[in-house]
């Protein structure tokens, strides 16, 4: 009796179902992992090897505060021990070229960083200067209203440690 009832009971063929199916799914991302894993291991020994290979002081454009040499913005020391004048500068054309070449757009911005601060260590305003002589060189005219000039912030800074 008991076991006719069992035979003809059709409940646990659900729990078959349930058990082949998470039988494939386990299956098939065993399979996954086999195939990617390998491609994986491979980026990750590409990244150590190439981090290994790094020179830490490259990473960074450092130089000691002092006068800019030849930078084309003036002989005002700058501010950052972070960073050099070519690395303003180089800061200053990325600003930029990424806001499509529109100097007043990036005075904007830049002006912006300078008078918030945005980069410590006066950063800021080496930034702003290295731009300010960029647009100079390029003729490029820029509605400056009552800003304060580079060598504005740069005095101000230099006297009080802030603008």
């Amino acid at each position: 009796m008991y076991v006719e009832r069992f035979l003809k009971s059709e409940s646990g063929a659900i729990t078959v179902d349930w058990v082949v199916l998470t039988a494939a799914i386990v299956g098939l991302g065993l399979a996954t992992m086999t195939v990617v894993s390998g491609g994986v291991a491979d980026l990750s020994d590409d990244t150590a090897v190439e981090i290994a290979s790094l020179d830490p002081g490259s990473l960074y454009d450092w130089a000691p505060a002092g006068p800019m040499i030849n930078s084309g913005w003036g002989e005002l020391g700058i501010f950052s021990p972070r960073q050099s004048a070519e690395g303003a500068e180089s800061y200053a054309a990325s600003v930029l070229a990424y806001n499509g070449d529109d100097y007043q757009a990036a005075y904007d911005q830049l002006y912006r960083q300078a008078m918030n601060m945005t980069y410590s260590d006066g950063e800021s305003i080496d930034d702003f200067g290295a731009f300010e002589a960029l647009a100079a060189a390029d003729g490029a005219t820029i509605e400056t209203g009552t800003n304060m000039t580079y060598a504005e912030m740069h005095a101000a800074y230099t006297a009080n440690g802030s603008l």
